[in-house]
């Protein structure tokens, strides 16, 4: 609630007269004038039973009013604006996020530039920027993300714009446990260069953890462009500038608080990969039967009291716990007792707990590798590094490399070998519309072979065997833009073997449940009929209904010659077609990135050159047009 001020006259800078004539406004016309005009406009409209409501009856003491403040005219000399383009190429949106936080400190800095994905930015406009800042993520193996193909081809072509008189930066995003680690923003980074633009300031390639580096790198751009911008034209400008104009105290008044605006509500809770929900376990269940080569779990998990919300796409990010037996034979091999303490990232633990819970020991990364060898001065590690690291890798962990070469270690040198452990996210397999507070997942127990014994994945380990029901687990949703159903009522062609069916398990459910009434058609395999038939009732239940129109399944043991959901497409090509060109069905992909999406892709490509008369190039082209319009959607691992 507002109360009547009293100013003194003697106070205020304007005129009994013009001060007479400001009293006639209207508290709208008040609110765009400063100072004491603002506090007038707060008075108007009450009435004298509303002020003598809120008199106190105590002794009052002096209250400091805000300084009076005027707006003026003042001439001031400013740089003449560069032309500036922030892009991104972005599969998960941490890329996104990273440009907006730089175009945000730009603008902060009263520095001009654009924000666009590489998506909507048409390469040829380059040529119009005298600064390129881009920041960009890597997706597969090596390759640009779904929305950035035709900028990369493009820029790394020979259409690729000249750009001589530009200057670039260039952040890259990856994960150093793949082989071809930030591939992505080293193209562009050469491309530009050979296209003739300067390095603002060098290339920088950052990890899974790039959250403190990339701020680092946008203050050093900010410094950077500022400073280019000092040094180019300048032009004086006429500009509304606020000043203060005198302090004034005024006796009596009591400050009251409109109730509309007292700050009294708690904030609401945002859970994201720094600050995770604690979920808990509502049911752990192998879905695989009994000799089945694979071990899959169901696992349900309430999201109850935490407010969030997830799209049928979107993947849950899991913050996994390391095997303690793994942790056990690391610090043995390191000839350490596990009590060792030392401070990581502010805090003080010891390096049994930094195993268990902070540092990554089941991913290897070349960086780990290449460290290590030179500590122990071991060749064939360094030639591991250089030339066997992707197929080292697939199966062995960091325990791997220190029994290659063990040596004594201090608990500081192993923690700088190696790298903070990573959250990680699996499909959500659940609506939220059919399943409220409650998130699903179908998960894959992975497990490798070598010399050494057996080797389990750091989260799938940790979720199919140690989490029991009612245990708890930190997680955080992550929103998945290039994986989503139509906004339209087209038909939905969903291939997913194994855990790949995880999201169309969500899709389903969604559209059951929204009463979609658009055909769809899914593509599941797995080895055996009777061990590996995930979710079999409910799939024919949702046949039953109609929320499926076809499945095709492909069990790749239950003959003598396999079968692959790539072989159902092919047999079903004719149809497919039909859906795909005639139909405007929207195609999702969901499963192994490294042989599975490849071989679909390959069918795909097959089926548009022999159904639609279709060349090489034109059925490539035609794949390309179905990515931009998001009608070919791939979650692939």
């Amino acid at each position: 609630m507002n109360r009547k001020v009293d100013f003194p006259q003697s106070a205020l800078p304007l005129g009994g007269e013009l001060l007479s004539q400001l009293q006639q406004f209207e508290a709208k016309e008040l609110y765009w004038l400063s100072g004491y005009a603002s506090g007038l406009a707060d008075a108007k409209g009450e009435s004298a039973a509303q002020q003598a409501e809120n008199n106190v009856s105590s002794p009052v003491t002096a209250q400091p009013m805000p300084a009076q403040r005027r707006v003026i005219k003042k001439k001031v000399v400013k740089p003449v604006a560069l032309s500036t383009q922030v892009l991104y190429a972005s599969q998960s949106g941490n890329s996104q996020k990273v440009a907006e936080s730089l175009h945000q400190s730009l603008g902060q800095k009263g520095l001009k530039a654009n924000l666009a994905s590489v998506a909507d930015f048409k390469p040829a406009k380059l040529k119009d920027q005298q600064v390129i800042l881009m920041v960009a993520a890597t997706h597969g193996e090596g390759e640009p993300p779904d929305d950035a193909i035709d900028f990369h081809e493009v820029v790394l072509g020979k259409r690729a714009p000249k750009l001589t008189g530009s200057k670039h930066a260039v952040l890259s995003l990856g994960d150093s446990s793949y082989e071809f680690f930030c591939q992505t923003g080293k193209d562009f980074d050469k491309a530009f260069s050979q296209a003739g633009s300067q390095a603002l300031l060098a290339r920088e390639d950052l990890d899974v953890d790039f959250e403190a580096q990339a701020d680092a790198w946008i203050l050093k751009v900010v410094e950077k462009v500022s400073a280019l911008a000092s040094q180019g034209e300048t032009v004086e400008v006429e500009e509304l500038v606020d000043v203060e104009v005198n302090d004034t105290y005024v006796d009596g008044d009591v400050q009251v608080t409109d109730e509309s605006t007292q700050a009294n509500s708690v904030p609401e809770v945002v859970y994201d990969k720094d600050n995770p929900f604690t979920a808990t376990i509502l049911g752990n269940q192998k879905i695989t039967g009994r000799g089945s080569s694979k071990h899959i779990n169901h696992i349900e998990i309430s999201l109850e009291g935490s407010g969030i919300t997830y799209q049928p796409g979107d993947s849950l990010g899991i913050w996994p716990k390391n095997n303690a037996a793994s942790v056990e034979m690391i610090l043995k091999l390191a000839e350490l007792t596990g009590e060792e303490e030392l401070e990581y990232k502010g805090k003080t633990a010891s390096i049994r707990k930094l195993l268990s819970e902070r540092l990554e020991i089941t991913l290897l990364n070349k960086g780990f590798i290449q460290s290590y060898a030179e500590i122990v001065a071991n060749h064939s590690l360094k030639t591991i590094a250089e030339e066997n690291f992707a197929e080292f890798a697939a199966n062995n962990q960091v325990i791997d490399v220190l029994n290659i070469a063990p040596t004594k270690l201090t608990a500081e040198q192993l923690v700088n070998l190696l790298k903070p452990i990573k959250p990680r996210m699996y499909s959500i397999a659940s609506s939220l519309s059919a399943t409220p507070d409650e998130v699903h997942l179908t998960v894959g127990l992975k497990v490798a072979e070598n010399q050494n014994g057996e080797r389990f994945g750091a989260a799938s380990h940790f979720l199919i065997d140690s989490l029991k029901e009612d245990d708890q687990v930190l997680v955080f949703v992550e929103a998945n833009r290039h994986f989503k159903l139509p906004d339209d009522q087209r038909p939905v062609i969903m291939i997913g073997p194994g855990t790949g069916i995880a999201p169309f398990r969500s899709f389903l459910q969604e559209r059951q449940e929204s009463e979609a009434d658009s055909d769809s058609w899914l593509f599941f395999g797995n080895p055996h009929f009777n061990t590996d038939f995930l979710y079999q009732t409910e799939l024919q239940d949702f046949l039953k209904d109609k929320t499926l129109s076809k499945l095709d399944v492909a069990f790749s043991r239950d003959q003598h010659e396999k079968i692959y959901v790539q072989d159902r497409l092919r047999e079903n090509a004719e149809e497919l077609w039909k859906w795909i060109d005639q139909d405007g069905a929207a195609i999702y992909v969901c499963g192994d990135m490294s042989r599975m999406a490849k071989d679909v892709e390959a069918e795909l490509l097959k089926t548009f050159i022999e159904q639609g008369s279709l060349n090489q190039d034109q059925a490539k082209d035609y794949l390309k047009s179905l990515k931009k319009t998001n009608r070919y959607q791939r979650d692939v691992y």
